[in-house]
């Protein structure tokens, strides 16, 4: 609390300005009107916290802060801040006889409720960029409003947005008490001969020769930095860094009333990159190879053809190895290479001499791209 108020002194001046220059005008004023018997009596004070009511007795007409009111026996208002009361009642210029109808009277309603603030700053984050958080001042709902909310990051400097509610209520107030203090000359007295509190007023001249009226300049105030809610204020803090941090936070309303200072730890974590699946080399492609003759018996000297059909896809002119294991043999022999067409077939003409069964096979050897394979054999037998 020493820190936010002894760094800023722009707020703590200009949130009691108004209480200053309402407890000189009283003292300038109310004990003369005291002395004076107006013809309407009221038990108004300077200072009120958190409501004011003033009875008036008789009943009178009445206007506060510039709005007219018909004639009441009380008056009330919660709004914080400095007011200015006036009563349509009677008064009469002790040395001069003149008549008065307007007896004013400044008040200034102070706050004493503590503003709440939250942050929804979550446990953890995880991710590589700068998390959001936001916090969010609010107070009562008749109170001075949010002047400022305060933090600060990793025990960092201290941040302070500023609310327009601050700067508004200090412009309010000059506002109130600069008509006020305008408007005030001689002070009215009553019809009763008494003495002023000036001594013989005729000699003194009128109040503003001993007591200072005139309202000086408000203190510069910064520019607003949060987002207004109602009766409250609203700001959004990022923040960036992988590991833990702490946001600590509180915030103060234009009474001067402190919350109580809170800090919250939350972790942002970098995300784990996803585990990609390493898929298999693709490895060659299973292939299958089929044979057949034209005649599965015949004469000697005939010619017969043997043909079939190696997978589709395999590319065109692929070879294909065409093998024999002739009459009284039993060794497997190649006959030839084949040529495969666009759609997979091979054939080849065959002119057998021999008597016997002759026995036929076909090889592919495969590729990089697609697996070897060996056809069932196929017999024919020449008579």
């Amino acid at each position: 609390m020493n820190e936010t108020r002894s760094t800023h002194r722009r707020g703590r001046t200009s949130g009691r300005l108004a209480v200053v220059l309402c407890l000189l005008l009283v003292v300038a004023v109310l004990p003369l009107a005291a002395s004076a018997m107006p013809a309407t009596l009221t038990d108004a004070r300077a200072a009120y916290v958190n409501s004011a009511t003033i009875a008036l007795a008789p009943a009178c007409s009445y206007t506060l802060d510039g709005v007219a009111f018909d004639a009441a026996t009380s008056v009330t208002t919660s709004l914080y801040g400095s007011h200015v009361l006036s009563l349509n009642t009677t008064w009469k210029d002790y040395p001069t006889g003149t008549t008065q109808t307007v007896m004013t009277i400044p008040f200034f309603v102070d706050d004493d409720v503590v503003p709440g603030i939250t942050c929804d700053a979550a446990a953890s984050y995880v991710t590589s960029l700068p998390v959001t958080m936001t916090l969010t001042a609010t107070d009562n709902f008749n109170g001075s409003d949010i002047d400022s909310v305060f933090y600060r990051i990793d025990g960092g400097n201290m941040v302070q947005v500023v609310s327009d509610a601050s700067n508004a209520a200090t412009r309010a107030s000059i506002s109130r008490l600069t008509k006020f203090s305008a408007a005030v000359a001689a002070p009215p007295l009553t019809t009763y001969d008494q003495t002023p509190a000036h001594g013989d007023y005729s000699g003194i001249g009128p109040c503003s020769m001993c007591h200072a009226l005139s309202t000086p300049e408000p203190t510069s105030t910064p520019v607003p930095t949060g987002t207004p809610i109602p009766h409250g204020l609203r700001k959004v803090v990022t923040v960036a860094g992988i590991g833990a941090h702490t946001i600590e936070y509180w915030a103060q309303d234009i009474a001067r009333n402190e919350s109580a200072h809170v800090t919250k730890t939350f972790t942002i974590t970098a995300p784990v990159p996803p585990v990609v699946p390493v898929e298999p080399p693709a490895g060659p492609v299973t292939t299958a190879l089929t044979i057949r003759s034209d005649h599965s018996a015949t004469t000697r000297y005939h010619i017969v053809a043997i043909s079939g059909v190696l997978s589709p896809g395999v590319p065109m002119n692929s070879s294909v190895l065409l093998r024999v294991k002739k009459p009284g043999t039993s060794v497997w022999v190649t006959l030839t290479t084949c040529r495969t067409t666009a759609s997979g077939a091979w054939g080849y003409r065959y002119k057998l001499v021999s008597r016997g069964k002759y026995y036929f096979q076909a090889m592919y050897k495969g590729s990089t791209a697609f697996k070897a394979r060996t056809s069932s054999y196929i017999s024919v037998t020449v008579r």
